[in-house]
């Protein structure tokens, strides 16, 4: 069957299924199935419930395909009463970015010119999901392009916190996060360049976790090229209701794709810790460069205390030994050295004419952009020994530290702004306006150099809307973020769902 972008009829049975079952983390749910308490159907019929009952409001799954989710969740319980289960993830309803490939969907980016496109096979992490016998429910929401910290197009209209319908849930990923706030799906899998499953993370009061750059298989995703081509920066990476989903999932998509697999395989290094007492940790609430709103640095400083009381070893407000300002700059101009690749040739000449005679030395990122759009080959190779020089000082930083913890965005969810361009707007940060762009350094400052980075609900913020701290670790230290997330998790840090 083909998607559905509106509503579909709500069958009498799935009116009656219980929405409380939708707020169940994924492990739980899955343990649950292979004890023979639930099954796949249920879980389904509990996830289209909570579609019917918020998606409207909320807007965050545009592309639906209940019944497919119905004929695989019955493929699922049939596997599992025939003792042949594919494992923890068979059965799991799941949710999908629009920007990755499912077979004869539609992957438009947000772009009105790709409304007719229909994909001609399934991106890499959701043939994985498949494979594990995961349910495929539909797909989330995402700006025009993937770039914007909201998640609004033409197509498929505005995404909106589930927490609060005037702000927004973030983006890119943010149709992501607001399904699986809305317990519309189990967990979802987004991608993240310049924080976009980190911000939506933090928003909308759940879990993400960015991967480190290349251990996920980015094919299919972003009607970009993979292999030799596969985007620099950008990653996938799971969203969910718990910190232990999160590592649940990223087992199953993780590792090398296609031809590579018989060459190489992935081992992440385990993390040793078992309490936080055991963990080093730097807390770095705000930055010059970044101002954090107090909601957010409070909340982060509140934490870093709780953390001492417990036993960590807490330092605050310590930095790598680079210039933060320097890898700010390198940054932009390779985020947009790569997302160049989304630019149709009229968008691409533009930015040539713009960039020429700019000064790229600039430190305004409305300028940086086009100069980043119009880099040499060897201008972004040039830039490469600046990364390793910040890649390096990470390395020595985290030789004294297990884990940095820091803002995932300055403030919390903002107003619903759809005016102009993102880097034409602001934000308000401790009462003053700040460009919206600014908070990219939260992203770039550790995502330059590929770092993992866990992002767990701390709040609610002094304003009451949901804060999270960012998590990150040394590069393939992917296990110490997330073993810290989870055991944030068990000491109380947990999702909260957003109200009736």
């Amino acid at each position: 069957m083909s998607p559905e972008v509106v509503s579909d009829p709500v069958p009498p049975r799935v009116a009656q299924a219980p929405l409380a079952d939708c707020w169940v983390p994924a492990h739980i749910a899955a343990a649950r199935m292979a004890s023979g308490e639930t099954t796949s159907m249920a879980l389904t019929e509990a996830c289209h419930a909570a579609w019917a009952a918020r998606n409207p409001a909320v807007n965050a799954m545009v592309l639906a395909d209940f019944e497919a989710a119905r004929e695989a969740a019955a493929e699922s319980d049939a596997r599992r009463q025939a003792g042949r289960s594919r494992g923890p993830l068979d059965g799991l309803p799941f949710s999908i970015k629009e920007s990755f490939d499912v077979e004869g969907w539609p992957t438009t980016c947000g772009v009105p010119a790709r409304a007719a496109h229909r994909a001609a096979g399934d991106a890499a992490v959701v043939e994985r999901l498949r494979a594990q016998g995961a349910v495929l429910l539909g797909k989330t929401n995402v700006p025009l392009g993937l770039r914007d910290w909201q998640s609004y197009n033409a197509i498929y209209g505005t995404t909106r916190n589930p927490h609060d319908p005037s702000r927004t849930p973030g983006g890119s990923s943010g149709g992501s996060a607001a399904a699986v706030c809305a317990g519309m799906s189990y967990f979802d899998i987004g991608s993240d360049i310049g924080s976009s499953l980190r911000n939506p993370a933090h928003y909308c009061g759940v879990f993400s976790h960015k991967s480190s750059h290349g251990i996920v298989p980015l094919r299919g995703h972003g009607n970009a090229p993979a292999g030799f081509a596969e985007q620099d920066i950008n990653v996938a990476g799971p969203i969910a209701r718990s910190a232990r989903d999160l590592e649940l999932v990223l087992h199953a998509i993780a590792g090398p794709d296609s031809a590579e697999a018989s060459a190489w395989r992935m081992d992440l290094p385990a993390c040793r810790h078992t309490r936080l007492a055991d963990f080093r940790v730097a807390v770095l609430p705000t930055h010059p460069l970044a101002e954090a709103d107090v909601a957010v640095s409070g909340a982060i400083e509140s934490l870093g205390h709780d953390l001492a009381r417990a036993g960590a070893r807490v330092s605050w407000n310590v930095r790598p030994d680079f210039d933060a300002a320097h890898l700010w700059h390198v940054y932009v101009l390779l985020l947009r050295a790569t997302t160049s690749v989304y630019m149709d040739d009229a968008a691409f000449a533009d930015a040539l004419l713009r960039a020429d005679g700019s000064d790229r030395a600039s430190s305004d990122y409305a300028t940086l952009q086009f100069a980043g759009a119009a880099l040499s080959h060897r201008q972004w190779l040039l830039l490469q020994q600046a990364r390793e020089g910040f890649a390096r000082a990470w390395h020595r930083f985290f030789g004294e530290y297990d884990v940095l913890l820091c803002p995932a965005a300055s403030t919390t969810a903002f107003p619903i702004d759809e005016r102009g361009e993102p880097w034409q707007r602001t934000i308000t940060v401790n009462g003053q306006p700040l460009p919206l762009t600014s908070q990219l350094f939260w992203a770039g400052h550790s995502g330059l150099c590929g770092l993992p980075s866990t992002v767990a609900p701390i709040g609610p913020a002094s304003d009451g809307l949901p804060v999270g701290v960012q998590i990150v670790a040394r590069r393939y230290g992917d296990l110490t973020s997330l073993r810290f997330a989870q055991l944030l998790e068990d000491a109380g840090h947990a999702f909260r769902p957003p109200p009736a």
